[in-house]
């Protein structure tokens, strides 16, 4: 068994996914990552569906500066063909299911 560092609210949606036995990536590095400029670390990719996840906390991921940086990582991945879902830790932990399954989709949650 692989020793995963994430966070609870990536567990909860790493549980969902082992438990469906539903192929994914966890903590992909894309277009040089951190690294780089408009590089990412994708939480979750998905790469039969061409999904990529981004799981989201309050604490880091709120403000002016964070939500610019990650508005333009999600259209240099939409650039690269992935759908970008972005999701909330508060709609992980409120109602997993229709969460899941939204993302599963390629939809997020309305807000």
């Amino acid at each position: 068994m692989v020793t995963r560092v994430a966070s609870d609210i990536e567990l909860i949606v790493l549980n969902w996914l082992d438990k469906r036995k539903i192929n994914y990536q966890f903590q992909t590095s894309l277009a040089g990552g951190r690294f780089e400029l408009g590089g990412s670390v994708i939480d979750i990719l998905l790469p039969d569906r061409m999904l990529a996840w981004r799981i989201f906390g309050e604490y880091f991921h709120r403000g002016v500066v964070k939500e610019g940086t990650d508005l333009i990582q999600k259209e240099n991945l939409a650039a690269m063909g992935l759908t970008v879902i972005d999701i909330w830790g508060d709609d992980v932990k409120d109602r997993l299911e229709q969460t899941m399954r939204l993302a599963l989709r390629g939809e997020e949650v309305l807000r």
